[in-house]
């Protein structure tokens, strides 16, 4: 969710600005979720959040903290997942009950982490932009390689270097690959760039940032492997394990290009919601890729309207904005913040409201 931008970014990327719109959460190395969830709706069921005033249409998928209150309609059934991703709460229907009623101990809030990439690049659709890895961490010694499509290019050449020079190449005619089987796997300690050029003329190095990615390992890769693990076996929806991956246990290793191939991958399955498309607008404006970031908050605001969901609205527009912002296009910025700040201060959430007024300032220079 939108929270205060003013916090330290990530040590591990220096290239993270101090800003985000995603709650990047930092939890225990504990094979469990960190927030409650909604996990099946039959009828209808709304949510006040404890920083808001009103209740909003919530859905499956749609997380919860301990104070948040919800009201599901007469006669609706709504089951909802503990923190431990095993307990399951059938909401009493026809009242109001706090998420802490049905999930003792669910947090009232999470420490997150924030961050708006280089934007720079990713902007030129003539470009074999790279888009994953790009510049983030990957459990996998072999990886699967993606690029900006470039209209009117039959053939790419990739490549993959590090400090010492290429390790290897290849051609191939698509704009994502398989990790080569005939190729040595990363290796811990290694910065590896990925080099893509095509026919048309133009390479992925022909605009910054410089981009960097590395292999996880040792403790960190054995605790990432189980908390995916864990989540993974959770007798839940595919949406809600997907989420709970997304917002809760990638962010703590990093691991931005697993976020975006499993979001991905729910639109792909007819997931088409606002809270997944605004995710992926926020994952995209974190790696720095702003075509990519505007085509899924636009998505993102017209479902959120179309759903009456003003939550995400509010959250894909400020995204939006701070894009905008942050790409050198004013206008465009002040009409999405505008639109932004007057929704939070619908929902009651001055916080937010606060938060996206600051945003409206003239960027940073």
């Amino acid at each position: 969710m939108l929270t205060n931008p003013h916090c330290s970014p990530s040590p591990r990327l220096p290239w993270v600005t101090a800003l985000s719109l995603a709650v990047w959460v930092l939890f225990p190395g504990v094979a469990q979720a960190s927030l409650a969830r909604i996990v099946s709706v039959q009828g209808a069921v709304e949510v006040r959040r404890a920083t808001g005033t009103i209740f909003q249409p919530a859905s499956p998928g749609t997380a919860l903290y301990g104070p948040d209150i919800l009201r599901p309609s007469r006669g609706s059934r709504v089951e909802v997942v503990c923190p431990n991703g095993r307990t399951r709460w059938v909401v009493p229907a026809g009242t109001v009950s706090a998420v802490n009623n049905g999930c003792p101990g669910t947090p009232s809030a999470l420490k997150p982490e924030f961050g708006v990439g280089d934007l720079r690049g990713g902007s030129d659709p003539a470009i074999p932009y790279i888009i994953a890895p790009r510049q983030d961490v990957v459990l996998s010694p072999t990886p699967t390689l993606q690029w900006n499509p470039v209209e009117g290019a039959s053939q790419y050449t990739v490549s993959l270097r590090t400090r010492r020079g290429s390790l290897w190449e290849i051609t191939t005619p698509e704009s994502t690959l398989p990790y080569p089987a005939d190729q040595p796997p990363l290796s811990p300690g290694t910065r590896y760039t990925l080099v893509v050029q095509a026919d048309t003329g133009t390479a992925s190095t022909d605009e910054p940032p410089e981009l960097a990615f590395n292999l996880l390992a040792g403790d960190e890769a054995t605790e990432a492997t189980e908390q995916i693990a864990a989540v993974q076996a959770f007798d839940l929806p595919e949406l809600a394990k997907t989420l709970i991956l997304v917002e809760e246990v990638y962010p703590r290793y990093q691991l931005t290009a697993a976020a975006l191939a499993d979001l991905e991958n729910l639109v792909s399955q007819g997931f088409d919601l606002a809270q997944v498309r605004r995710l992926l607008g926020d994952i995209y404006l974190r790696s720095g890729l702003s075509l990519r970031a505007e085509t899924h908050y636009l998505r993102a605001v017209a479902l959120a309207i179309a759903t009456d969901n003003l939550e995400e609205q509010v959250m894909a527009q400020y995204g939006l904005g701070t894009l905008y912002n942050r790409t050198g296009n004013p206008e465009a910025a002040a009409a999405q913040l505008a639109a932004a700040q007057a929704g939070a201060e619908a929902l009651g959430n001055a916080t937010l409201a606060a938060d996206i007024a600051n945003e409206r300032q003239p960027p940073p220079r």
